[in-house]
């Protein structure tokens, strides 16, 4: 596994867990293209057919007849070989967000499978530089301009060897395949497009000072980068700024987008920052995000509540057994507006007026949508009253993320306006400087 703050100097072995105790999955199918490249260690030293199933059996797993601790399922080729990978069928991609969904994954390098909860653990063993080809063809698409996927990769090691927040350690790997960590989807979206642009940034991060920059990154700002501090606990970090998402001669006369009347005039609006859909059209953006990502509207967007979805919403979300919501209050928002506590207030069921408050990016996201909210930079319109109540909500907003680092979207519009990659990484990042840590 990786260690904290130290900077390899040779390329590392990672491990990234592909299935997880929480997914509860409690068979797995492996599929082999060529079983002679393999071999699943102890109890066989080769595979019989192309596939292998494997059951828990009480706290063991278990092949056929043969009742194992754990397994590992050894490549004996080059591991640097990306071709014949195996496939794992029915992975979890997009945990916890409204894009969750089953995928087949094909995986290079080894396997480690053991038992966690009763449920099945399953981490892939791969050189770094294989597992960054893979993450910039998942997280967008392999039709990307190669200075997007060029600036994606570098940004992904930079993050991953940054190593500060270690949230699998316990489990005994560094990353999991999904968007809690960055996504890696394994081999099957590579083309020879994509490769040359991973390969081409091989051993290069980014780094502020002495340090490899964490750099995070989401799907769309909405036209203006949000700050560490706002989305994570801990420091402001210097190379994570409210900056527009826009070339230096753009002006926005209406800020900071932390008040309150300033972020509805810039939702209302479409300005034509990298990420837009002026400059990347909703039409085309399906070529260039990943395959879990599902169409829909990335830079401006709206959902709309009744007062009976709202109230079944917030008291399945925040256990309130609340009668009806009397008014949602934004409390505080970060420089991109991104609203970071809000106040509602309700009706509980003996009529009495109560209040909670919800706190954090994170939590808003998951508490005003049936499964994530695309953003936290939103207002709440609250229409038709109705007994002193709203009869609906329209929760109006801006880009799909925490909104902090690298705008992937506004680096492809960077990319099809011809900026290169060392400018996209020092747009995002400013201040920080490429650096090539080992070859």
């Amino acid at each position: 596994m990786l260690l904290p703050e130290k900077i390899p100097s040779v390329e590392p072995q990672i491990k990234v867990g592909i299935v997880l105790p929480e997914d509860q999955q409690t068979e797995l199918e492996l599929e082999f293209p060529d079983p002679k490249l393999y071999a699943v260690r102890p109890g066989k030293s080769n595979i019989k057919g192309n596939k292998l199933r494997i059951t828990i059996n009480q706290k063991d797993l278990q092949i056929g007849r043969l009742r194992l601790h754990k397994i590992a399922v050894k490549r004996l080729a080059s591991p640097n070989n990306l071709d014949n990978p195996l496939l794992v069928k029915n992975v979890i991609a997009g945990r916890g967000f409204h894009w969750k969904k089953a995928v087949n994954m094909s995986l290079p390098g080894d396997l480690q499978i053991r038992v966690v909860d009763g449920c099945i653990l399953l981490i892939n063993i791969l050189p770094l530089e294989q597992y960054l080809m893979c993450v910039a063809t998942s997280e967008m698409s392999a039709a990307c301009p190669e200075s997007l996927i060029r600036a994606q990769t570098i940004v992904a090691r930079s993050w991953m060897l940054a190593n500060i927040e270690q949230k699998h350690r316990a489990l005994d790997f560094d990353v999991c395949n999904d968007d809690c960590c960055q996504r890696y989807h394994g081999t099957g979206q590579l083309t020879p497009h994509a490769v040359t642009g991973a390969q081409s940034t091989r051993g290069q991060v980014i780094m502020f000072g002495e340090k490899i920059c964490d750099a995070r990154y989401s799907k769309s700002c909405g036209g203006m980068m949000e700050t560490y501090e706002n989305v994570w606990d801990g420091p402001p970090l210097p190379y994570m700024q409210n900056i527009f998402d826009a070339g230096t001669s753009f002006h926005w006369p209406h800020l900071p987008l932390s008040e309150e009347e300033n972020l509805r005039k810039w939702v209302n609006a479409s300005p034509a920052c990298f990420c837009s859909s002026r400059v990347v059209s909703e039409e085309t953006l399906t070529d260039y995000i990943g395959t879990v990502d599902e169409q829909g509207s990335y830079f401006r967007w709206n959902f709309h509540f009744s007062q009976t979805e709202m109230t079944d919403l917030l008291n399945e979300k925040l256990d309130l057994e609340a009668r009806a919501i009397l008014e949602i209050i934004p409390d505080k928002r970060g420089g991109s507006g991104r609203l970071t506590q809000v106040s509602v207030n309700y009706l509980d069921q003996e009529n009495n007026q109560q209040s909670c408050t919800i706190v954090s990016e994170y939590e808003i996201r998951r508490v005003f949508h049936p499964s994530f909210l695309y953003s936290s930079a939103f207002y709440i319109e609250q229409l038709d009253p109705e007994e002193e109540r709203p009869a609906k909500f329209i929760l109006r907003g801006a880009g799909w993320g925490h909104g902090a680092g690298l705008c992937q979207i506004g680096a492809l519009g960077m990319a099809r306006k011809g900026y290169s990659t060392l400018t996209m990484l020092k747009h995002y990042y400013p201040g920080c400087r490429l650096v090539h840590i080992y070859s």
